[in-house]
């Protein structure tokens, strides 16, 4: 089949396809003098579904590995689906998860990955930076721009490959999921928090339930929408489209995590859902009732939620895009980059220092929003060697 033709503004380049086989198993170990690998990007829901019957391959339960929850978590107003599908001859060797961003519609040519919870690289351990790095040369080739958010361990593999494509390349620290670490017993999660914390988780709860409030530990996942519907209008989340975003990703993994927090009377004033993830439990969203801020609901319902899940033996609750105070104290730090790579193209050049113009001239309105397209809205990216990852760039 022939390659698609370029988008205006890309590297122009040819994407080899060969047929692809979904029920050959994969080998202990990938060959170097076998068939080589090569990669084709498919961007329909279609095509991405089809590829389900592989990753299901590859694991029983495939999680947030499953094509369905990335689709669910691909926002279609800014971004486009990619799926980079590695293969060996007839065999899928590996699929790498990525998005185009898009602006009114139009594809960038930018592309976003997420790799800080082991959800980009769809493959057979032995095979992962094989396939990594054939899926990173094919995006080099198609598209202008990769922003990547990775461990310190795929630097080194990022590097490399911008370098064969001849290729700028900037690293920025920035954590963005947050981990808490959930010791044997509640008990002891209370000794390890500070005074302060340990003080406001006792007295909120305590009027919490002297209030008569009730602690849900389980719902119906069509009873949780229903109620989450209804409590959004009161709560501040980020509108209908994130908590259908939200919802949508929760639907795609059949072990959720779904609590909540109601009146007497049967009102919900809290709500959290997530999922199970390998002995580990992922928040990606809260709502609470703004009327009760002073109740501190949040707080309530998040001690409920961890001695939940210490008694259930998880030892890691991951916040999906970070929390607020005051567990955002406790959570344990990792070193999480956003690799910045670029074209060294003229127009995509003009393009960068394009939107570094704009977002000095506004960043209160811009300076976020262009973040995804240049490594710093003032131009000041330090370089971070791959040698040395605990330097940080310079400020915003």
């Amino acid at each position: 089949m022939p390659s698609s033709p370029v988008p205006q503004g890309r590297l122009a380049t040819r994407v080899v396809c060969q047929p692809l086989t979904l029920s050959e198993s994969v080998p202990e170990q990938l060959s170097v003098s076998a068939i080589p690998l090569t990669a084709r990007i498919v961007s329909t829901p279609a095509d991405i579904l089809r590829l389900t019957a592989f990753v299901g391959g590859l694991t029983a339960e495939p999680g947030m590995l499953a094509p369905r929850f990335f689709l669910a978590s691909v926002s279609p107003r800014h971004c486009k689906p990619c799926v980079v599908v590695v293969s060996q001859g007839r065999r899928i060797a590996g699929l790498l998860y990525c998005k185009e961003r898009v602006v009114a519609g139009i594809p960038t040519g930018v592309v976003l990955g997420e790799d800080t919870l082991g959800t980009m690289i769809a493959a057979h351990p032995a095979e992962t930076e094989s396939v990594m790095r054939c899926a990173v040369a094919a995006l080099l080739q198609r598209m202008v721009a990769l922003r990547f958010r990775v461990v310190s361990d795929r630097l080194a593999l990022l590097e490399s490959e911008s370098a064969k494509a001849n290729a700028e390349v900037h690293f920025c620290r920035q954590e963005h999921h947050a981990r808490l670490e959930l010791p044997q017993t509640y008990n002891e999660f209370l000794a390890k928090v500070r005074r302060s914390t340990r003080h406001n988780l006792y007295r909120y709860r305590r009027r919490s339930e002297l209030a008569g409030n009730e602690f849900c530990p389980d719902q119906p996942f069509t009873d949780f929408c229903a109620a989450a519907r209804r409590l959004s209008p009161k709560a501040v989340y980020g509108g209908e489209s994130k908590l259908e975003r939200s919802l949508a990703m929760i639907q795609a993994i059949p072990s959720r995590l779904l609590i909540g927090l109601r009146r007497r009377g049967g009102e919900w004033i809290s709500l959290a859902g997530g999922w199970y993830d390998h002995g580990r439990a992922v928040l990606c969203l809260q709502l609470n009732d703004r009327t009760c801020r002073r109740e501190s609901v949040s707080l309530v319902l998040r001690s409920y939620l961890i001695e939940q899940l210490i008694d259930r033996g998880i030892r890691e609750l991951v916040f999906w895009a970070g929390t607020s105070a005051p567990l955002n104290l406790y959570t344990a730090p990792r070193e999480e980059f956003v690799a910045y790579v670029d074209s060294r193209s003229y127009p995509w050049r003009l393009v960068r220092l394009a939107c570094i113009r704009i977002a000095k001239l506004a960043p209160g309105t811009f300076g976020n929003w262009l973040e995804w397209q240049a490594p710093d809205a003032n131009g000041k990216t330090e370089r971070i060697s791959t040698r040395s990852t605990t330097c940080f760039p310079e400020s915003k």
